[in-house]
């Protein structure tokens, strides 16, 4: 996770606005409307849980003769030109084919109980646990046939483990990584040419963040053309951009929203925006220089102006809000109208006692947000048990659950797909693969197309 450190848009030219320093106002009448939708309670989606319930090559919808995914966090969607869907996971445990020993595969006893051999112990791991070896990865699910695909980077020569899929220039020295941002498809030139653009989190194993930045993937085989950071952002710089991406608007025309989260562990996380155009390329829209951020009451340049969009003192709806490290924000049309969705977890709650997933709702990209909804609460928080365990057997720990995503392309029957992650508290309990997965809920929206 995130790991909470355990571990219109307006009626001017984009051009213009881009290239010109002022700020924009809010037109009259807009503040007040808050676009909400009716939303119903969630409930578990039985076809993507047994999906995403993965025990390694050729079993379930993974082939044989490639690794096979068996559990990850973040759980971040897009649909991909040709219907299929990518999903980017953060700390992966991969299935290697062959099995190399102490990998991410999983094996099923008569109970349904589902482990993976540890790969670690005393006095490093005490009690053993097995540990993931790929800080990132992704998975391919295909429209026609459902089949899993996943891409991962090379095995490392000594283990025989598959590595990350993205990794900092600079990783094998500083032993940095990269956990998963937010993705969007964006058109690059006249021609219709069209490429993948994904945020990276930059981090160390003390949970120190280092900044973002933007990979550029070729479509349809997702390789990666350039890694390219973030540039001038502020010293002291605390916003982790790219949390949340939303593209409006047509080539010529379009308008990317960066999203980005505040996270000051449990004395709160928030969201803010951003605006750039993606006419620049994946450079230009890597210099901040050339983003406008929401100050509250119109867009500016300088990062250090932005405000947050949920939870600030003085907002009528939802003063005082944490959101969760991830979101999702996703254009969605409605009995409401067209919405634009956040969907979070009420992270105000004690840290371990997350449990409501919620969903805000505006007429526009930064708001104002509607007053939170609770669509669902996860019953796994806290539980000391996973399926398959006999009455004697219990989790040392806890499990934890975190980080909901929208996954809209997949909406059926006026329900939204929404994911979230589950994690255990204990690190032994992480020889139990389902302590640590995503869970996939439906909600019913009013209207939802």
């Amino acid at each position: 996770m995130r790991k909470t450190h355990f571990r219109p848009f307006w009626r001017f030219s984009l051009g213009f606005l881009l290239t010109c320093t002022f700020v924009v106002y809010a037109p009259a009448g807009l503040t007040a409307q808050t676009c909400t939708v009716t939303a119903g309670t969630g409930t578990p989606d039985s076809h993507f849980n047994a999906e995403y319930a993965e025990n390694g090559p050729g079993t379930g919808n993974e082939p044989l003769g490639m690794p096979g995914w068996t559990g990850a966090d973040s759980t971040y969607s897009v649909l991909l030109p040709n219907g299929d869907t990518a999903f980017f996971f953060s700390d992966s445990y991969i299935g290697e084919y062959p099995t190399a020993s102490g990998d991410g595969t999983v094996r099923t006893n008569s109970n349904g109980l589902r482990t993976r051999a540890p790969n670690c112990g005393p006095p490093l791991c005490n009690p053993p646990t097995v540990l993931y070896h790929a800080h990132n990865s992704i998975v391919v699910q295909s429209a026609t046939t459902g089949q899993l695909s996943t891409v991962v980077g090379p095995k490392d020569p000594t283990s025989g483990y598959s590595t990350s899929y993205f990794v900092p220039a600079d990783g094998l020295v500083t032993g940095h990584f990269y956990w998963m941002g937010d993705s969007v498809v964006v058109q690059v030139d006249s021609a219709g040419t069209k490429k993948l653009w994904t945020f990276l989190m930059e981090w160390d194993n003390s949970f120190n963040y280092y900044g973002s930045a933007i990979a550029q993937l070729t479509l349809p085989d997702l390789a990666v053309e350039s890694i390219t950071p973030l540039r001038n952002v502020p010293p002291g710089n605390v916003v982790h951009w790219g949390t949340a991406l939303w593209l409006d608007g047509d080539y010529g025309n379009a308008s990317l929203h960066v999203y980005g989260i505040e996270d000051n562990g449990q004395n709160g996380r928030y969201p803010f925006v951003a605006l750039t155009n993606p006419a620049l390329g994946v450079t230009g829209v890597a210099d901040t220089n050339n983003w406008y951020v929401w100050n509250g009451n119109g867009w500016m340049p300088g990062l250090t102006n932005a405000v947050q969009i949920i939870g600030a003192p003085n907002d009528p709806n939802n003063a005082g809000d944490y959101v969760s490290s991830e979101y999702s924000v996703k254009k969605i049309h409605s009995g409401a109208g067209t919405t634009y969705l956040l969907v979070a977890q009420d992270t105000k709650v004690p840290f371990g006692t997350w449990k409501d997933i919620v969903l805000y709702s505006a007429c526009r990209p930064q708001g104002p947000f509607s007053a939170k909804q609770v669509v669902y609460s996860t019953p796994e928080t806290g539980s000391t048990k996973v399926p398959g365990m006999t009455s004697s057997q219990s989790l040392a720990g806890i499990i934890l659950t975190y980080n909901p995503h929208a996954h809209p392309q997949y909406t059926s029957n006026g329900q939204l797909l929404i994911s979230y992650d589950l994690n255990a508290s204990n690190s032994g309990d992480l020889v139990y693969a389902d302590t640590y997965r995503p869970k996939f809920i439906r909600v019913k929206i009013a209207g939802l197309k």
